[in-house]
């Protein structure tokens, strides 16, 4: 290995925990020959929080992606698929987004932040009729599923047909699954009021959780006020249930019951990118790969890995929440390690407090644990929002979102697919 003169980091994975750590490493390379180089398929990331926003149409979509480039400014970048590592002669190969060719790039110290994928079980049907909320372009093809929804019940004169295409079932009571269920019942039920055959009753949110309650990473209390507040919307909640098969127009559950739906939204877990199986790192039963508590991978010096991908556990010996929060802290403190050890130093354990966790449940209403604080209803909305502003990485992206929620709040949700997916036929 190369001694303190011209030290390359390869990051791959540009999500929270690799972008922040990225961009980190700016600061914490001052005075250090060091270059960084970061890989990934999308010349953006994702900022998951407000993804569900974007699908409903309270935020322009692009505004919940950061451009990589603005986002790193001093460090390197190449949109490209990862391939092969190979850990003996310190090198990725990788090919460009478009490209033909393969190509290698030899690294000093390598982190993987290649993130999680929706888990998806072997329930019939799910990976043909299923839809996830994880990227993007799933959130603008369910804002387009709604909407053609909408539009074919519109012409349905049978009403029990109208209302199985209304009808969205949502598995999973995580913070995805209930933000899902809660904005999507708003999107649903104010559009229905521009459609001249369809009423507001004819739409159905049904949220399933396979546990007893939904959120359980909050207070039982709060858990009950989520529950409670959507009941009283009309959203139906099917607790201690799962789904068993999903057919075109017909959703069979665990209970041997069955429901009319034509779109289901499988929130319902995440699981390691299928990536890291091709690499010979060690990894727990589920396949995620274990780390030391300073973030290093077990048994190699110079092998890394942070966010969704890793276990990286923390004083009390459990792995960190797969969270935004989580990763980019992860990320930070990441960067700071490496920095000491191109110095010299011993790397730190990572230990992160919990700061709290928020959700939104839609109708301007949300439910918040803040540094041991309980808020429901508006004032934990308001604070979903705040908090979430502050963190949109750039003052432009701050600056767009607080615009498009102005505007949100002022002008009715303009109820146009944008077609810039390929058409589905999950009809």
């Amino acid at each position: 290995m190369k001694t303190n003169h011209n030290q390359r980091i390869v990051i791959l994975g540009g999500g929270f925990a690799g972008a922040y750590c990225a961009q980190a490493l700016k600061k914490s390379l001052r005075g250090i020959d060091a270059e960084v180089l970061l890989i990934d398929r999308n010349n953006y990331f994702v900022f998951y929080p407000l993804l569900i926003e974007a699908g409903t149409g309270s935020l322009e979509p692009r505004h919940a992606v950061v451009p990589m480039r603005a986002f790193l400014r001093s460090a390197d970048f190449r949109m490209a698929e990862v391939g092969d590592i190979d850990f003996e002669r310190q090198a990725v190969s990788y090919q460009m987004v478009g490209g033909e060719s393969k190509e290698q790039i030899r690294y000093d110290h390598l982190v993987i932040s290649v993130g999680s994928v929706t888990r998806l079980p072997e329930v019939p049907g799910l990976r043909e009729f299923g839809y996830e909320m994880k990227s993007l372009a799933d959130a603008v093809a369910l804002r387009d599923r709604a909407i053609s929804m909408l539009e074919l019940a519109d012409a349905t004169a049978d009403t029990a047909q109208r209302r199985a295409l209304l009808h969205f079932v949502v598995v999973g009571g995580n913070f995805t699954g209930v933000e899902v269920a809660g904005e999507f019942d708003v999107f649903l039920r104010h559009g229905s009021r521009r459609y001249l055959h369809v009423n507001e009753t004819d739409v159905t949110i049904t949220l399933i959780e396979l546990g007893d309650r939904i959120l359980t990473a909050l207070d039982p209390d709060l858990s009950q006020y989520a529950a409670a507040h959507l009941r009283n919307r009309g959203v139906n909640l099917l607790l201690n249930s799962t789904v068993t098969a999903i057919e075109r127009d017909r959703v069979s559950l665990s209970t041997g019951d069955a429901l009319s739906a034509r779109t289901v939204i499988w929130c319902a877990g995440i699981e390691q990118n299928p990536i890291v199986q091709g690499w010979s790192l060690p990894v727990d039963e589920r396949g995620y790969i274990l780390c030391e508590h300073n973030l290093r991978v077990k048994g190699f010096d110079n092998v890394w890995a942070v966010g969704d991908c890793a276990v990286n556990p923390g004083p009390d010996g459990y792995a960190y929440p797969a969270t935004a929060q989580h990763a980019v802290r992860q990320g930070a403190h990441l960067a700071r390690n490496l920095a000491a050890v191109l110095k010299g130093a011993q790397p730190r354990p990572c230990h992160i407090k919990t700061r709290g966790a928020l959700a939104a449940l839609g109708c301007r209403t949300g439910v918040a644990k803040v540094y041991g604080i309980k808020l429901s209803g508006f004032t934990a909305w308001w604070l979903w929002r705040t908090v979430y502003l502050l963190k949109m990485p750039t003052l432009a992206r701050k600056v767009r979102v607080a615009l498009d929620w102005t505007v949100d709040l002022v002008f009715s949700r303009d109820y146009v697919q944008l077609g810039v997916h390929r058409v589905s036929d999950r009809r």
